[in-house]
């Protein structure tokens, strides 16, 4: 993935020094390897940030400018850890048959903790697409079979899902009773919306939403591959 410092001892060429205590089996060397990475990067850097929120969050009153300050760091050392969980993340994605699978898992799982009833396809080569923005599909799945069953008061929710060499598209559309389409932002308070909108925005892709009161709702995602979005 572009700009992204890879987590230590993920997707490098040399083995890792995992200080001597690394176990003969490969699965649990290879899980002896992740928590390291994990230990040294992320858990160390999300630390720091909560102790420092947690530290002027006792003196705003006192600094209120040097809490300014330390929001804008710790935000950048989040973002930071986010990058290192993506490429984390990116360096376990199965592929091939095994992402198409998981992805129908996915939407199976979805519909099941919401009780719908729905029906799905999965088309197209998911093994190749890049790891970020598998992952924006999956997101915008669950959140909009979320919103279906908390918002729509429509039990069919369907869901499509195509892949092909120039992006990924996913659809979702309910038969419910739909909302005004100039409610989709922050200030109408569709929170849900706006994270996905700013996720799709983050790998160059577009979201659609289409909806009117009793008509339904369709969302619809476009997520390109070629745009400098990489594993």
């Amino acid at each position: 993935m572009d700009g992204t410092t890879p987590a230590a001892g993920v997707g490098g060429d040399e083995p890792p020094d995992l200080g001597g205590v690394a176990p003969d089996d490969p699965i649990e060397r290879e899980r002896t390897r992740l928590a390291y990475a994990i230990h040294d990067g992320l858990t160390q850097v999300v630390t720091a940030a909560v102790l420092e929120l947690e530290w002027q969050a006792r003196r705003v009153d006192l600094a209120p400018q040097d809490a300014v300050k330390a929001i804008t760091d710790a935000t950048t050392e989040l973002r930071a850890a986010l990058d290192e969980i993506r490429a984390l993340l990116s360096a376990l994605s199965p592929r091939t048959d095994e992402v198409h699978r998981s992805v129908n898992e996915l939407i199976e799982h979805v519909m099941d903790r919401w009780k719908l009833r729905a029906k799905w396809s999965v088309n197209g080569d998911l093994g190749s697409v890049p790891g970020p923005v598998l992952d924006v599909a999956t997101s915008v799945i669950r959140e909009c079979v979320a919103n279906a069953a908390k918002h729509s008061d429509s039990n069919d929710v369907a869901v499509d899902v195509h892949a092909s060499a120039s992006g990924v598209e996913v659809r979702i559309e309910d038969g419910g009773r739909g909302f005004p389409p100039e409610e989709t932002g922050l200030h109408a308070g569709h929170l849900g919306l706006e994270m996905m909108r700013r996720r799709v925005a983050e790998v160059n892709g577009t979201l659609d939403v289409q909806s009117s009161p009793g008509n339904g709702t369709r969302v619809v995602a476009r997520l390109p591959v070629d745009q400098g979005v990489t594993s």
